[in-house]
């Protein structure tokens, strides 16, 4: 069973990342809401950037609400614990949770902060590891 429905009426969700100029940016975030839906069997998983982006967060959340969501988890997709993760999001939060009284809406720790990045870390090395072609001197 998904979180959405163990949580009730299935929250939305609202993926928040920094932004970029890169259309692959784009496309790699899409792909990721996509298995964010699907695993989680949620109804909605929408994308809003910080900077250099569109939608941005207020604009991501007042679409959400307007289309009759009043449960969102903000999820932020963030490596460290910058400014944007410790004020800039905080705070466009707190200021929908003003505008929109009726809709519940929590924040997630940011992905960085998941004990299980080190082992996906450990991972990534193993897989590089596994299939290098190491460069060898030309005294051997």
């Amino acid at each position: 069973m998904g979180a959405g429905k163990l949580m009730g009426d299935n929250p939305a969700v609202l993926i928040v990342a920094h932004g970029s100029r890169r259309a692959q940016a784009v496309d790699f975030l899409e792909v990721m809401a996509v298995q964010v839906r699907q695993r989680l069997g949620v109804s909605r998983v929408d994308i809003a950037y910080l900077e250099n982006g569109e939608p941005d967060v207020a604009s991501a959340i007042e679409n959400c609400f307007s289309e009759g969501v009043r449960r969102l988890v903000v999820i932020p997709f963030f490596l460290s614990p910058g400014v944007h993760v410790t004020v800039d999001l905080p705070r466009e939060v707190a200021a929908a949770r003003q505008t929109f009284p009726d809709l519940q809406i929590l924040q997630a720790n940011f992905l960085g902060a998941h004990p299980a990045l080190g082992g996906v870390l450990c991972e990534l090395f193993l897989d590089c590891v596994k299939t290098a072609h190491w460069l060898v001197s030309k005294e051997d």
